[in-house]
């Protein structure tokens, strides 16, 4: 099938400002009848970029493929960034990694839309190499979040801050955490609270300030409200292992093994120690009955 609109980015997160620029490029690719494309990674460029920086991400890189999909982008690709990948020219990018396999009939990139080596792809290089191979190019402005550019970066900042109601804002959507039920040490069952235990999917997945959250649980086809534990549980642990454990609300059944999304939708309390295990229960059932009390209200 020749002919597409295509774009080129890591769109970790897929926040807002990604789907202003991904609502473009649908919209061009259905006025042109062509097919949509993305270009993306299943690794954050800068891990191999920088070794001292290590960036966490908000979005494991199958579930960032679905999503796109999902938000109707018709291919997409994703590449594995590393030393050989960085080392590739903009000018053989270009020609063998976007002309050669996609024919883009235009190009539509973001403010920090870049590829090739030393980052040298970007829209000021486009423009020189537009004649020589006959695309449209289109570029979207970048959306604002008061004085800075709703980024990825931005996001990661007021997670680690424990500001969700504006992670989830910029993000348009619950920041959500993926993985699979895992068996845990069966502590919160012995205090009346059963939690489903996750293993992320994707290890780099940043986690937000340790504390107590309310969730929605997505099992299948099926959802449920939960309270999510992100911390190392002090009072009935001795380690300091950070993990991430849900009670789902109303619900009984053996889930080892299945996949598990769970979405924060607002954040209740810090971790801390309790003096005792009775002490901790009664935190819990305050955290159970305020649960109860907005969902009830319909305010998620």
């Amino acid at each position: 099938m020749k002919g597409s609109v295509l774009s080129i980015g890591n769109f970790d997160g897929l926040h807002l400002g990604h789907r202003k620029l991904l609502g473009e490029l649908t919209a061009l690719a259905r006025r042109l009848k062509l097919r949509s494309v993305v270009i993306t990674y299943d690794n954050h460029p800068s891990q191999v970029l920088d070794r001292d920086l290590h960036p966490l991400l908000l979005l494991p890189p199958q579930q960032k493929a679905r999503m796109l999909k999902e938000l109707g982008v018709d291919e997409v690709t994703l590449l594995h960034f590393d030393e050989e990948l960085s080392r590739v020219s903009a000018e053989d990018f270009l020609r063998d990694q976007i002309v050669g396999l996609f024919e883009p009939t235009a190009l539509v990139l973001g403010y920090d839309s870049h590829f090739g080596h030393q980052r040298r792809g970007d829209y000021a290089f486009l423009q020189e190499q537009q004649t020589l191979y006959g695309y449209q190019l289109h570029y979207v402005e970048p959306l604002q979040n008061g004085d800075r550019v709703v980024s990825s970066t931005l996001i990661r900042e007021i997670l680690i801050q424990g500001n969700l109601v504006g992670a989830n804002r910029l993000l348009g959507a619950p920041y959500t955490i993926y993985g699979k039920v895992v068996s845990g040490s069966a502590l919160g069952r012995d205090l009346g609270f059963p939690t489903a235990n996750l293993r992320l999917e994707e290890a780099r997945q940043i986690l937000p300030k340790n504390g107590v959250y309310l969730s929605r649980v997505r099992l299948g086809g099926e959802s449920f409200f939960g309270l999510t534990n992100i911390g190392s549980s002090p009072t009935l642990k001795h380690s300091e292992i950070v993990a991430v454990e849900t009670h789902i609300l109303d619900f009984d059944r053996q889930i080892y093994g299945v996949p598990l999304k769970v979405e924060l939708l607002r954040y209740f309390r810090e971790e801390k120690m309790f003096t005792g295990t009775n002490a901790l229960r009664e935190a819990m059932l305050q955290d159970l009955a305020r649960a109860r009390e907005l969902v009830a209200e319909g305010k998620l």
